[in-house]
C-alpha cells in the first residue's frame, strides 16, 4: 500500500508540473522571461543528472560543464562543418558524451569522494583547454557560428515559445526517466551505495557497475542539454563551458537537495530566479556587477550546507511528513474512547 502511494504521488507531481509548464507562456508573455525559462529547462536537465550522481550514487562531479560543452560542440561541428541534420547529430552528441564518461569512469573507477571531484575538475579544465586551442575543429576562443535551427515536420522551431516547449518536453522525458530509475531496483541499489558502499558490496550489489552507469547517464543528460543549447543560441564559444558553469550546476543541486530528483529541478529554478534578480538589480544599481552573482551563489552554498544539509526540497517535505504524522497520531488518540466499567 505504501509503494502504491509513492507511485501515485510521483505521477501526480508530474501531471501538475506538466500543467504548470503549459500554463507559463500563457501567464508570462514577455520574451525575456520565456528565454530565461528555456535556459532554466536546459540547466534542469544537467542538474537532474548531477543530482542522480551525487544524491544517489554519492559521487561528486565538477566536470558537468565539460560534458555540456562536448554535446554542444559535437552537434555544432557535425551540422556546420559536415552538413548533418541536427536531429541526426543528437544521438551522436549523446554517444560521444556517454563514451567519454565511460572512458573517464573506467580509468578513475578506484576514485571516490573528493578525489573523484578533483579528477572531474581536471577533466573539465582539459576539455575547456581543448575547445580553446583546437582551432581547426572548434575555431578556438571565437567559437562556432551559423549553427542551424531545428525544424520538425517542415516547421522551424524558433526561439521563444516553440523552443521553450521543445526544451521542457525533453525535461519531462528526463524527469520521468529519472523518477523511474529512483523508484526501481537500481534506485534502491544506488541509495545503498550512497549510504555505505562497503555494506552494499557485502550484500552483493555491484557498486562499480551502478556508479559507472549513473555517471554515463548524467554525462548523456549534459550532452543533451548542450545539444539544445547549441541549436538555441546558433553560436557557441568555450566561455559557456568553464569551471564557473560546473559550480553553477553544483549550486542548483545542493540548494534543491541532491537526494531528490524534484530537488534538483526546484534548485535550478531558484538559482535562475536569483540570477534574474541580480541582473535586474544591476540595471538599477551600477555597483552590482556580474561578479556579484557568483558571490550570491557561494553564499547560498555556505548557508545551505550549514543550515539545510539535505537541501531545500527534502527538508521541507520532511517537515510536512512530520506534521502529517503528528496530526495522524493526534486523531488516533482522540478516537480512542475510554471504556468505563459498570459497578454491580
Amino acid at each position: 500500500m505504501k509503494l502504491r502511494g509513492v507511485q501515485q504521488t510521483k505521477w501526480w507531481g508530474v501531471v501538475i508540473f506538466s500543467l504548470a509548464i503549459l500554463a507559463f507562456p500563457l501567464v508570462v508573455t514577455q520574451s525575456f522571461f520565456i528565454t530565461q525559462a528555456t535556459f532554466a529547462g536546459i540547466y534542469a536537465i544537467i542538474a537532474i543528472g548531477l543530482g542522480l550522481l551525487m544524491g544517489y550514487a554519492g559521487q561528486i562531479s565538477l566536470g558537468q560543464a565539460a560534458f555540456y560543452g562536448i554535446g554542444a560542440y559535437t552537434t555544432s561541428v557535425l551540422t556546420t562543418t559536415l552538413g548533418w541534420s541536427p536531429w541526426l547529430s543528437l544521438p551522436v552528441a549523446l554517444l560521444v558524451s556517454g563514451l567519454l564518461a565511460f572512458v573517464m569512469g573506467y580509468t578513475m573507477s578506484r576514485l571516490s569522494g573528493y578525489y573523484l571531484a578533483m579528477a572531474t575538475l581536471a577533466f573539465g579544465i582539459i576539455v575547456h583547454t581543448l575547445l580553446v586551442e583546437w582551432k581547426g575543429i572548434t575555431m578556438g576562443a571565437s567559437g562556432l557560428y551559423g549553427i542551424p535551427q531545428l525544424s520538425l515536420f517542415g516547421m522551424t522551431i524558433n526561439q521563444g515559445v516553440p523552443y521553450y516547449f521543445l526544451v521542457w518536453f525533453f525535461v519531462l522525458i528526463v524527469l520521468i526517466l529519472s523518477l523511474n530509475i529512483v523508484h526501481s531496483r537500481a534506485g534502491r541499489a544506488l541509495r545503498s551505495i550512497h549510504d555505505s558502499e562497503i555494506a552494499s558490496s557485502s550484500m552483493g550489489v555491484n557498486t562499480g557497475q551502478y556508479k559507472m552507469q549513473v555517471f554515463v547517464l548524467s554525462a548523456m543528460f549534459a550532452g543533451l542539454a548542450g545539444w539544445l543549447f547549441a541549436h538555441m543560441s546558433y553560436s557557441i564559444s568555450p566561455s559557456a563551458f568553464t569551471f564557473d558553469a560546473s559550480i553553477l550546476f553544483l549550486a542548483m543541486v545542493v540548494l534543491g537537495g541532491s537526494g531528490s530528483v524534484w530537488g534538483a529541478l526546484i534548485g535550478t529554478l531558484l538559482i535562475r530566479l536569483v540570477g534574474i534578480t541580480v541582473h535586474a538589480l544591476g540595471e538599477q544599481f551600477p555597483f552590482i556587477t556580474s561578479d556579484f552573482e557568483h558571490v550570491i551563489y557561494g553564499l547560498i552554498l555556505i548557508l545551505v550546507v550549514i543550515f539545510l544539509p539535505r537541501g531545500l526540497f527534502p527538508t521541507i517535505t520532511s517537515w510536512f511528513d512530520t506534521a502529517s504524522i503528528k496530526r495522524t497520531k493526534k486523531k488516533e488518540a482522540l478516537a480512542v474512547v475510554p471504556v468505563k466499567r459498570s459497578i454491580s
